[in-house]
């Protein structure tokens, strides 16, 4: 077999490379390439046809033997890579996890090896793996000699890292060597049922600390007590909104509602439609918090055919699932942002749960939004898109009213369940009247009160984790800063620790004020943190449960704390936003807001918008159930317009009064925007960079340039920030751009199209 110079790009900051491969290798296949500094895996776009005048390498390896997604898929990983000007390369990971590459590469005796396809003519019979896979037959299975592993309550038994070798004996070695060659990590049922290692075995390898068992909390063996597939009769408008969602063809449609007004239930009945016409169906939501219950529903509705993906499962549990879909068993796959790119075939529906929320947009490279693309490659496989919220972004919104997507609404709560009462706290009538800054105002602790004597839950959110804010120094009036950041130091009481939440530097807190040596130092604000130790204090019966990224960053706590406090085994939930979505707890009746206008001090044009959709949102975990719901708000900005519209849950209102804000400033809906942005080691240096970009983007008509300007936080792990917004009044504006100026791969400037975030 001739090998030819063929064009491979890799998933780093490097511009394709030339290597030599099999001649009539397909575009789309991974590849194993060598590098000057070790070995990756690369993606084959096709022949070279201007190859380099030098000595070129050979591939090492083909990892598959057969282009693995869909053809779809790749439609849109093309439109992906040129809109958000990055390679395909780079998006491929998120369709296939690096986990999945299958035994078949690393075996020799298995012909797949270069030399052994040279020597064997072995590429024919791959070509007719591929065809056979994409069939789905039965015998490909044998293809992935590691076994599903997913299961309930299972131990997960991890290789820990020793510095000096310990005497083991034969079983025990065994035990070890098995985990190293599965990449460190095995259940311990496998460890028994293929090794042979049993829990004795394991206990004296943990003893020794060559090893470490964790309990592991699977989301798909999650049963709540609702196990059944319980159907609601559904209102008017829920069968007027499924019957508007025509699955023939596509569509946008957003399905706005109220929250608790059965949004759900609409998705599981045109889910049920779609899936009897042999179709499948891909189900967005923004984050793993949302997972567990709705899989408990989805699993209820059509056991064992959902499979799930989040950065929450392991290694073998990411390739089981990727698997799955590949063979096209699980018609249903439920994922958060990545798994828009998952790679199904034959789509018949997309859902894009809770479609405002920023977490669908990636804040790393690539920095894709899975709502957008979830439209784009609903439009490629001709099939409806439905984006729900209670709470609509502006620009769905704004395309709903003009007609570009189709507005279904549900106004209605369930019969018996109605929309939380609402009390407002004044905190500067509170500063008045007690002389001093208030954190739980007088209403806020007798409903507390009330709550629990009546066997009721409460829940206080505060978006600020840790124990205060900053430390600052009351001699000379200087804060504690990140050595390597621009921000603030947070205190951790419970470390006892300084820490920064952007590049996670921690130090002990110091006795003395390191600018003045005077020992005046003080905390100031509070966290979470210490709203749990203050709310111990003063209700020291109540079972206090704080959900933050501090207490749910091991493996299954946060499914276990929403688990206990849907159960009714928690009195007073404490959290950050994470609270504030799509969780259903029966017992809960009342919602405290300590700081409800703290998000509006950011300065970003979405800061009322995200403001109002936090405030809707945690407010309308109130009174789900029978029993009636309340909230407190406390705010110093009582009558600004995104605290008033929540009050009355007038997100028309608000979204009115919004948009106009929006068209006179020429911000999004009514523009299209690119932030690009630039590091370097002075704030000079960075700028440099962005001004020799501004001025290759002057020449393209139709254009605005802000900046180049320092970043709101202008360093991040000692590296100084720049940014250039660039305004268009179509996307189109901002794709000349990208074609007029295109950006070096792994170069100076990076691109951010259509930015959430501008403080990072």
């Amino acid at each position: 077999m001739n090998l030819v110079p063929t064009r491979i790009e890799l998933a780093r900051p490097l511009p394709p490379l030339t290597y030599l491969a099999p001649e009539g290798l397909p575009a789309g296949v991974r590849v194993r390439v060598k590098l000057r500094n070790g070995a990756a895996v690369g993606l084959v776009l096709g022949l070279d046809p201007s190859p380099p005048e030098v000595k070129l390498r050979p591939i090492e390896s083909i990892v598959d033997p057969f282009p693995l997604l869909p053809p779809k898929l790749w439609e849109l990983l093309a439109f992906a890579a040129d809109y958000y000007a990055v390679g395909v390369a780079h998006l491929l990971p998120l369709c296939l996890p690096q986990v999945l590459v299958p035994d078949w590469e690393i075996e020799a005796d298995q012909g797949l090896r270069l030399s052994a396809m040279r020597d064997q003519g072995r590429w024919r019979e791959l070509a007719e793996l591929g065809q056979a896979w994409h069939r789905g037959e039965e015998t490909l299975r044998g293809l992935l000699h590691r076994r599903d592993r997913r299961g309930a309550g299972l131990t997960e038994v991890r290789r820990t890292e020793l510095p000096n070798p310990m005497k083991v004996t034969t079983t025990q070695a065994k035990a070890l060597l098995a985990l190293e060659e599965a990449g460190g990590a095995l259940l311990e049922s496998e460890l028994r049922d293929s090794f042979g290692v049993g829990a004795a075995v394991l206990k004296t390898l943990e003893s020794k600390g060559l090893i470490q068992r964790t309990r592991r909390l699977d989301l798909l063996s999650q049963r709540r007590e609702e196990g059944l597939d319980h159907r609601v009769i559904l209102n008017e408008e829920q069968l007027a909104a499924i019957a508007a969602v025509d699955t023939s063809r596509f569509g946008v449609h957003l399905l706005y509602g109220v929250t608790g007004s059965g949004k759900t239930e609409v998705y599981l009945e045109v889910a049920e439609r779609v899936l009897k016409q042999g179709k499948r169906v891909l189900w967005l939501v923004p984050e793993i918090g949302l997972t567990p219950r709705l899989l408990a529903r989805l699993e209820a509705r059509f056991p064992g055919r959902v499979a799930v993906g989040h950065a929450g499962l392991n290694a073998t549990e990411k390739q089981a699932d990727v698997v799955r879909l590949l063979q096209d068993e699980a018609p249903i796959f439920v994922g958060v942002r990545n798994a828009v790119l998952a790679p199904l075939r034959n789509i018949g529906l997309i859902v894009v749960d809770e479609e405002q929320e920023g977490s669908y947009k990636s804040e790393e490279h690539p920095r894709i939004h899975a709502r957008d693309l979830a439209i784009k490659r609903a439009q490629i496989e001709n099939c409806p898109v439905l984006l729900g919220s209670a709470t609509p972004s502006q620009e769905s919104w704004h395309a709903a009213q003009q007609g570009r997507y189709k507005l279904l609404k549900l106004t209605q709560r369930p019969v018996g369940i109605n929309l939380p009462e609402v009390q407002v706290v004044d905190l500067r009538d509170a500063y008045r009247e007690a002389r001093k800054r208030v954190v739980f105002s007088k209403p806020l602790l007798a409903g507390i009160s009330e709550s629990l004597e009546r066997g009721e839950q409460a829940m206080l959110l505060l978006n600020r984790r840790g124990f205060e804010n900053f430390w600052m120094c009351r001699a000379c009036g200087k804060p504690l800063d990140c050595p390597h950041c621009a921000v603030s130091l947070t205190y951790h009481k419970s470390s006892y620790r300084l820490r920064c939440h952007l590049c996670g530097f921690e130090a002990v807190p110091p006795e003395v004020c390191p600018h003045c040596a005077a020992a005046h130092l003080r905390g100031v604000g509070e966290g979470t943190e210490q709203i749990e130790d203050q709310l111990q204090a003063l209700f020291p019966k109540a079972r206090i449960l704080r959900l933050d990224r501090d207490t749910t960053s091991r493996k299954g706590s946060l499914e276990a704390g929403l688990l206990a406090a849907e159960h009714g085994q928690v009195d007073i939930l404490v959290g950050t936003q994470m609270l504030a979505k799509g969780h259903n707890f029966p017992k809960l009746t009342l919602v405290g807001i300590l700081n409800a206008d703290q998000g509006l001090r950011i300065p970003d044009f979405r800061a009322a918008e995200r403001t109002f959709q936090l405030l809707t949102q945690v407010a309308g975990r109130a009174g789900r159930a029978q029993r009636p719901g309340r909230v407190i708000l406390q705010t110093y900005s009582p009558d600004h317009p995104a605290i008033a519209f929540a009050i009355r849950q007038d997100f028309e209102g608000f979204a009115e009064q919004e948009l106009k804000y929006r068209e006179a400033l020429a911000y999004p809906p009514f523009t299209a925007l690119a932030l690009y942005r630039s590091e370097g080691e002075t704030l000079d240096e960075a700028k440099r960079v962005l001004d020799a970009h501004k001025a290759r983007l002057a020449v393209v008509p139709g254009l605005r340039l802000l900046g180049p300007l320092e970043a709101p936080v202008s360093k991040v792990r000692d590296r100084y920030r720049m940014h250039l917004l660039v305004k268009a009044r179509q996307r189109s504006g901002i794709s000349s751009a990208l074609a007029t100026a295109p950006l070096e791969p792994g170069g100076p400037v990076a691109l951010d199209r259509d930015p959430l975030q501008f403080g990072n």
